[in-house]
C-alpha cells in the first residue's frame, strides 16, 4: 500500500513538472525564436541587397527566402503565441480563421524551403561547363522562378482549405484524408526538397572539381578563376550547412508530426508526454526558419564581409555627421 502511494505521488509530481516545462516552454520558446528570427531576417535583407549581390540570382533567392522565412515566423508564432497564452480562442470558433492559419503556416514555410531549393539549383547550372546550362542562371530567370514557386506553392496547399474545420475545435478530417495530409507534410515539405538540395550541392561541387581541371589547361584564365573558385567554394559551403540543419530541424518535427496524426489517440500520461513533444518540435520547426542568417554568418568569410561593409556603411550614413 505504502509503495503504491509512493509511486502514485511520484507520477503526480512527474506529469506536474512535465506539464510546468511544456507551458514554460511554449511561452518562452516562441518569443526567443521571434526575436532572433526578425533580427536574422533583417541582416538577411541588409546582405543580400548590396550592390555586388542585388544582380546576382543566387542571392535573390536567399532573399525571398528570407521574406517568407520572416512571414513564416511572425505569423506561426505570434498566433500560437496567441491560442496558447494570451486567450485567444478565434482558431478554435472562427472557421475562416481555422482555415486560413493552418493552409498559411504549411504555405509560407513550404514557399521559403523552395526558394532555398532553387538557389541550389541556380548555384548548379552557374558553376557548370555547359555555357548553355550556365545561361540559365541568370536574374531575369530567377524572377520568373520565385513566381513559379509562389504560385505552386499556394496552389499545392489548397487541400487544407477542404480537409479543416471545426470539430468543434479545428482540425483535420480524420481517416484517408489524414493520413494524405500527414505524408504531404513529410514528404512535399520535408523529405523532397531537402534530398533535392543535398543532390544539388553534390553535383555543384563536381562542377567546381571539373572547372578546376579545366584551368590548368587554361593558363590564361588563372587570374579569373580563384577568385570566382573561392566564391563558389563560400556559395556550397552556405548551401551545405542549410541543407544539413534545415533536414536535421524540419525533418524531426514531419516525422513525430506524422506519428501523431497516424497513431492511436494518446490518453494518460502519454498523452502528456505527446503534447511535449508536439510542443517541443514545433519550437524545432519554427527555429529552421529563423537560423539562416547565423549558418550564413558562421560558415562564409565572404557573407561576413559584405554583412559588416553593409553595417559600416549604414553607420557612416546615420552617425556620420556626428563624427
Amino acid at each position: 500500500m505504502a509503495t503504491t502511494t509512493i509511486t502514485s505521488s511520484v507520477t503526480t509530481t512527474t506529469r506536474a513538472s512535465i506539464q510546468i516545462i511544456t507551458n514554460e516552454m511554449t511561452y518562452y520558446g516562441p518569443i526567443i525564436i521571434l526575436v532572433i528570427g526578425i533580427i536574422g531576417c533583417l541582416c538577411n535583407f541588409i546582405t543580400f541587397t548590396a550592390p555586388q549581390l542585388r544582380k546576382n540570382s543566387c542571392a535573390f533567392y536567399f532573399l525571398m527566402s528570407a521574406v517568407f522565412e520572416l512571414l513564416s515566423i511572425t505569423f506561426g508564432l505570434i498566433s500560437r503565441l496567441a491560442a496558447d497564452h494570451l486567450g485567444s480562442t478565434l482558431i478554435n470558433t472562427n472557421q475562416v480563421y481555422c482555415k486560413s492559419r493552418v493552409y498559411l503556416v504549411s504555405v509560407l514555410p513550404l514557399i521559403a524551403t523552395y526558394l532555398v531549393l532553387l538557389s541550389s539549383i541556380d548555384r548548379f547550372l552557374s558553376s557548370s561547363v555547359s555555357v548553355r546550362l550556365r545561361s540559365f542562371s541568370q536574374i531575369k530567370i530567377a524572377y520568373h522562378a520565385t513566381i513559379g514557386a509562389i504560385v505552386i506553392g499556394f496552389l499545392s496547399c489548397i487541400h487544407i482549405l477542404i480537409g479543416y474545420d471545426l470539430r468543434p475545435r479545428c482540425g483535420i478530417l480524420v481517416g484517408t484524408f489524414a493520413t494524405f495530409d500527414s505524408m504531404f507534410v513529410v514528404f512535399w515539405l520535408g523529405v523532397i526538397p531537402h534530398v533535392l538540395m543535398l543532390i544539388f550541392g553534390f553535383l555543384t561541387f563536381m562542377n567546381i572539381q571539373r572547372t578546376k581541371k579545366r584551368v590548368v589547361v587554361k593558363l590564361h584564365e588563372n587570374a579569373v578563376a580563384p577568385t570566382q573558385q573561392k566564391t563558389d567554394a563560400h556559395l556550397i559551403m552556405m548551401m551545405l550547412f542549410q541543407v544539413g540543419f534545415s533536414a536535421l530541424l524540419v525533418l524531426t518535427r514531419m516525422i513525430y508530426y506524422a506519428y501523431y496524426v497516424l497513431a492511436p489517440p494518446l490518453t494518460g500520461y502519454d498523452k502528456l508526454i505527446g503534447s511535449f513533444l508536439m510542443s517541443f518540435t514545433t519550437l524545432v520547426y519554427y527555429a529552421n526558419y529563423a537560423k539562416s542568417f547565423y549558418i550564413y554568418t558562421l560558415s562564409s568569410q565572404l557573407f561576413r564581409s559584405v554583412f559588416l561593409n553593409r553595417i559600416k556603411l549604414y553607420m557612416r550614413k546615420i552617425f556620420g555627421r556626428y563624427l
